[in-house]
């Protein structure tokens, strides 16, 4: 039936139920990333409390943990998933063996805390960028930095590798996005993504 002037339409409302199969609470601040493994087994939250958590999925355990003094700010898994990369408030980027949570490596990737990484699709190299103000391109496997960005007047938040992997997108503080040219890689880089 079709409303009458000065009535009001009214639409039926959906609303969503959900179950919450688990909730666990191991971290008592703020988490700051969560990363799902490709298969959906297990997820990795990385946490303001030094901690970095893999959960299982399906059994909803804590399959590993591991701790640092830092704040972690991000997290990610290698393409491989063979390793996770973790940067924070210590200005460290540190690789975690992903199978038994040990430290692998850790790099002084900074003069200030680092917020954000992310690696390329095929783990030859990753970004990092934080209250710095620069962005920093690295040889995964070196761990040795190629270049360095210099232009945001704060702090970096976010750091994205495009899906091409010829562009680095940073978001600061201050508002603005930049969007670097991936630099063109060595004869050697190109030899290991064989």
């Amino acid at each position: 039936m079709p409303p009458l002037k000065g009535d009001a339409l009214t639409f039926p409302f959906f609303y969503f139920l959900f179950s919450f199969l688990c909730v666990s609470c191991s971290s008592f601040t703020k988490i700051e990333k969560l990363l799902v493994r490709k298969n959906d087994e297990e997820v990795v939250s990385a946490s303001a409390d030094g901690s970095c958590i893999v959960w299982d999925m399906a059994r909803y355990t804590r399959n590993n943990a591991m701790f640092a003094s830092t704040l972690f700010r991000s997290a990610l898994y290698h393409p491989d998933e063979s390793q996770i990369l973790t940067c924070g408030s210590d200005r460290k980027l540190t690789y975690w063996d992903a199978f038994d949570g040990s430290a692998i490596r850790i790099i002084e990737g900074s003069t200030a805390e680092i917020n954000s990484v992310d690696v390329t699709s095929d783990g030859v190299n990753f970004v990092s960028a934080g209250n710095d103000k620069t962005v920093k391109l690295w040889n995964y496997d070196e761990g040795i930095c190629l270049a360095i960005g210099e232009g945001h007047s704060g702090y970096i938040n976010q750091i994205m590798i495009s899906p091409d992997q010829q562009s680095i997108v940073s978001v600061g503080a201050e508002g603005a996005i930049f969007i670097w040219k991936m630099p063109t890689r060595t004869g050697e880089e190109k030899e290991s993504k064989k």
